[in-house]
């Protein structure tokens, strides 16, 4: 696959999410809205999108294999975060100065409603049901080892990563796995695939809208910028890459790493650097620095992954 062909999956959601900016910044999209948008989104649209890509796909039909990719979802993030704060006394940022904010934050890529239209756009629907099974390790590790970093691993909330999504996702597979995908009505198929397609925009245009309440809210530290695009976007690449070429897994799961591999910080990272007492400037500067850097390094990254993996379309 060339550039210019992952360059035109990649490029659509970037201007979606300048659409959502740009909305933003016009007032359009106040604040206001965001809450009822995000609601909506997590426990109406999303659990639909979960059941119509889970539920008879047949690149979920290996448990073993499911097992294997949630928990890689888990490992892969909880290595990442930790190799970022291993590096930070290097880049100058200090204990109670941001280190583990900045080891949070660009540890854990964007693995949903960006990476979701990119993944379908390369490989197709039915890779996003195996992307959700990546998906349930990564919550596990984002409310364990992510937050347990900013309040100490005792009091992390992992009760939390239990959230709309995820039970989705666990119902999704039950479903699946008790043969209920052939006896699904054709309708209820279109209402779902109907209701779970307006998730993924309506998403990626709020997290334009976030980027942009975010690009000027804290000063500028080069070396924070630099040393986050260095990391998320050119060095932990190939951490991914070395695990689809070590491990034992499907050429499913290695596509998913394809585009994981290039994703920018996620955007929810703010969040949990304001709710649970970390150095929200050094969030707002990891996910607009990374998202920014993204736009230009996610195809080649994707291309680099794909041909190293033997990943074909």
């Amino acid at each position: 696959m060339n550039y210019s062909t992952i360059l035109l999956a990649t490029l659509p959601v970037y201007l979606t999410m300048m659409v959502g900016a740009g909305a933003r910044r016009i007032g359009w999209m106040p604040r206001e809205a965001d809450f009822g948008i995000m609601n909506l989104a997590v426990r109406v649209l999303f659990p639909c999108l979960a059941f119509e890509r889970i539920v008879g796909n047949p690149a979920l039909n290996n448990g073993g294999q499911v097992l294997l990719n949630a928990t890689l979802g888990f490992v892969m993030v909880a290595a990442s975060m930790g190799l970022c704060y291993l590096v930070t006394p290097l880049i100058g940022i200090k204990k109670g100065e941001g280190a583990r904010t900045f080891a949070l934050c660009t540890g854990l890529q964007n693995y949903g409603f960006v990476a979701i239209p990119v993944t379908e756009a390369l490989f197709g629907k039915p890779l996003i049901g195996v992307l959700f099974t990546y998906t349930l390790g990564v919550e596990l590790a984002m409310w364990t080892v992510g937050v347990g970093l900013l309040t100490g691993f005792s009091k992390a909330p992992w009760r939390h990563a239990i959230n709309p999504p995820v039970i989705s996702i666990l119902a999704s597979l039950v479903l699946h796995y008790a043969g209920v995908g052939p006896h699904v009505p054709e309708m209820i198929h279109v209402l779902l695939g109907q209701l779970g397609a307006c998730a993924i925009p309506l998403c990626v245009i709020l997290i334009g809208g976030t980027i942009m309440d975010l690009i000027g809210e804290e000063r500028f530290k080069l070396n924070v910028a630099v040393a986050t695009s260095v990391l998320r976007m050119f060095l932990l690449p190939f951490l991914f890459i070395a695990v689809g070429l070590w491990m034992p897994l499907s050429a499913e799961m290695k596509q998913v790493l394809c585009v994981q591999a290039a994703m920018p910080a996620a955007v929810f990272t703010v969040v949990l650097a304001r709710h649970y007492g970390g150095h929200p400037a050094t969030a707002v500067l990891v996910i607009v620095a990374t998202t920014v850097v993204s736009i230009f390094t996610a195809p080649f990254a994707i291309g680099l992954a794909m041909k190293w993996l033997a990943v074909r379309q």
